[in-house]
């Protein structure tokens, strides 16, 4: 993406530079994995782009910062892209690979010397956590560190991170009978679409938004549209979203979880806020941890810390991102909605007012209704309708849950509450 111009202002070329090597670093580093754990890995380049004139400028400022801080970047050349482009820069020698296939070799790997234990939650310290023991749903472990890399932290008031981190979702296509593309592509400015290669197709991005927003709007619809104008005879395979952590000053939260009580303090690490570019970042944040947790010292520490102070930076995105998170829960609690069972159709979720009451209720093709209480469990905000993936979405700090009320993103711990409509409402 766009960051390098940003962290030159904001902190200087010593820290964007260690951002960049640290970066380039975990490129390498799945380049040595990736000959022990095939993954599909290959070497490619890495564009960043501006389809439209008024978003070049910020393209050929970050060509100009990239190469400041040591980069292998050059102006885009050619148009491979199925659209004319204004500008574009690119990283050599990056990569793409198949993510699963790697963790699952990985996993492989491990298994005869470490311990997984699956479908197993941590719960909060609240629940009984003391230091160096960790409770779950399935038992209790005894640990000398403990990481949290949870997505979000599940221990958010702690180090205030529901007011650090906020959540975004995005949206993806898998289409064949196209022409084949060799490197990766991130589009810029509002209209910017991304493309990579995969398995002899495409993978086509778009639609990016803050998680609970734009609920209403057909995203998948706007992918396929785009996608059909360009390739015409192209084929849709798949089609899916994802739910990224995003920070303030577009770096993750990697080190020591100091905000914690007692000696926990000292053995706790937190990974959080990959802002989408979760390969590297995950890498990252493996190589620093690992470090701390050994007693070796990274010349990045710091860039990454969970404690860093960079205001000029963060200010104006904090200001902005808890304003629109104050918004929604105040505004959600104003006024109830007018809804009512009768207006709902097939296939569609709504807020209804029951006897002076939120209920959220969603009517299934077969006029089945679904009925839970419209408040997260994380901190109360009243949640919306995602009219693209039938879920309720929390527009406050990005939890999700599906129809029935189970959780399918945090930070939620719990499910949502059950109601009904009543007699008369569910006729």
């Amino acid at each position: 993406g766009l960051i390098y111009d940003r962290l030159l202002q904001g902190l200087g070329r010593e820290k964007a530079w260690a951002y960049a090597q640290a970066n380039q670093e975990a490129v390498e580093a799945f380049a040595a994995l990736a000959e022990r754990f095939p993954c599909d890995f290959r070497r490619c380049g890495s564009v960043v782009y501006a389809a439209e004139e008024k978003d070049a400028e910020q393209v050929e400022r970050e060509l100009q910062a990239a190469l400041r801080v040591g980069l292998p970047a050059a102006p885009m050349r050619g148009q491979p892209l199925p659209f004319p482009v204004a500008a574009g820069v690119r990283f050599e020698n990056q990569a793409r690979f198949h993510p699963l296939k790697f963790a699952y070799a990985l996993a492989a790997c491990l298994a005869p010397k470490v311990d997984f234990y699956l479908h197993t939650t941590a719960l909060h310290p609240r629940k009984g956590g003391v230091d160096g023991v960790l409770h779950t749903t399935a038992g209790t472990l005894h640990a000398d560190n403990v990481v949290v890399a949870t997505h979000f932290p599940f221990m958010d008031k702690p180090g205030f991170y529901f007011a650090r981190v906020w959540q975004e979702r995005s949206y993806v296509l898998a289409i064949r009978n196209v022409p084949a593309l060799e490197d990766l592509y991130w589009g810029a400015g509002e209209k910017g679409w991304s493309f990579r290669p995969c398995e002899g197709g495409l993978l086509v991005g778009g639609g990016s938004h803050k998680s609970g927003h734009e609920g209403r709007q057909a995203h998948f619809d706007r992918l396929e549209a785009a996608t059909k104008s360009w390739y015409p005879q192209r084929e849709v395979t798949a089609q899916w979203s994802a739910q990224d952590c995003m920070t303030h000053d577009g770096i993750p939260y990697i080190g020591r979880y100091k905000q914690l009580d007692g000696q926990l303090a000292a053995r706790a690490f937190v990974a959080t806020g990959f802002n989408k570019w979760g390969m590297t970042g995950s890498m990252v944040a493996a190589d620093l941890i690992s470090s701390e947790i050994a007693g070796r010292e990274s010349p990045y520490a710091e860039v990454f810390s969970p404690s860093r102070f960079d205001p000029g930076m963060k200010a104006k995105r904090f200001i902005m991102e808890n304003t629109d998170m104050l918004k929604n829960y105040i505004g959600g609690y104003m006024e109830l909605p007018p809804e009512t069972a009768a207006s709902l159709k097939p296939g569609e979720g709504r807020i209804l007012q029951v006897d002076g009451q939120r209920v959220g209720a969603y009517k299934d093709t077969d006029g089945t209704i679904y009925t839970v209480k419209p408040v997260c469990t994380h901190m109360g905000c009243i949640l919306e309708w995602n009219q693209d993936e039938c879920s309720w979405d929390c527009p406050c700090h990005g939890s999700r849950y599906d129809v029935t009320g189970k959780i399918l993103n945090n930070p939620a711990l719990e499910p949502l509450g059950k109601t009904t409509l009543g007699e008369e409402q569910g006729k």
